[in-house]
C-alpha cells in the first residue's frame, strides 16, 4: 500500500482508497480532476476498453443498512464509459441503465467498459459491472468525443444561433 494513500475504516478492516493508486494516471485523457475515490480507479486500458474498481465508502450510504446510493454506482459506470474511450474532450449525452443488485458499504465492483464505433465522434459503451462475479450493473452509454471543451463548443453553438437569428431579422425586415 502506498504511503500517500487515503484509508478508510469498514467494519472491521480498513479497505485503500484509490486516490494514489492508480497504475494508469499517466495514460488517462478524460476527466483529470475527478476524484477517483468517488469513481473507481482504472485496472485496465487499452483502446476501446477499460476495467475500473468501485470502492465503496461511508460518504456513499444513503440508509443505516449501509446501502450504496445508486447515484454513485452511476458515476462509477459513466467514468468507466470515459476511460473507454479516453478522449480529453468526451462528455456523456445518454444513458440506457440497469441495477440487478445492492451494492453495500465496503464491497468493491469491478466494472468491464467497452466501445464501439471509433469512427465516429459519437460513441457507445457497455459497461458491466460486477459484485463476486454476480452481474449488479449493465448500462449502455452514449458518448461525443469533441475538439475542444464543452463549454467552449457551446459558446461557439450560442454566438452561431444569435448570428443566424440576426441574419433573419435582417432578411425579414428587408422583405
Amino acid at each position: 500500500m502506498a504511503e500517500n494513500s487515503i484509508y478508510e475504516e469498514v467494519g472491521d478492516s480498513q479497505i485503500v482508497l484509490p486516490e494514489d493508486e492508480n497504475p494508469f494516471r499517466n495514460e488517462i485523457k478524460t476527466s483529470p480532476n475527478i476524484k477517483l475515490s468517488l469513481t473507481g480507479v482504472t485496472t485496465f486500458l487499452e483502446k476501446n476498453h477499460a476495467k475500473t474498481k468501485f470502492f465503496t465508502t461511508n460518504e456513499m450510504v444513503a440508509d443505516g443498512s449501509d446501502l450504496i446510493h445508486s447515484g454513485f454506482i452511476f458515476s462509477a459506470a459513466n467514468y468507466a464509459a470515459l476511460v473507454a474511450i479516453n478522449e480529453e474532450f468526451c462528455v456523456t449525452i445518454n444513458a440506457r441503465i440497469n441495477f440487478y443488485g445492492p451494492i453495500k458499504l465496503g464491497e468493491i465492483v469491478e466494472f468491464d467498459a467497452r466501445a464501439y464505433f471509433d469512427e465516429s465522434r459519437k460513441r457507445e459503451v457497455r459497461v458491466i459491472g460486477k459484485l463476486h462475479d454476480m452481474k449488479v450493473f449493465e448500462g449502455t452509454f452514449q458518448l461525443v468525443a469533441l475538439e475542444e471543451h464543452i463549454f467552449l463548443a457551446q459558446q461557439k453553438n450560442i454566438q452561431r444561433e444569435g448570428a443566424i437569428r440576426r441574419a433573419k431579422e435582417r432578411q425579414d425586415k428587408a422583405n
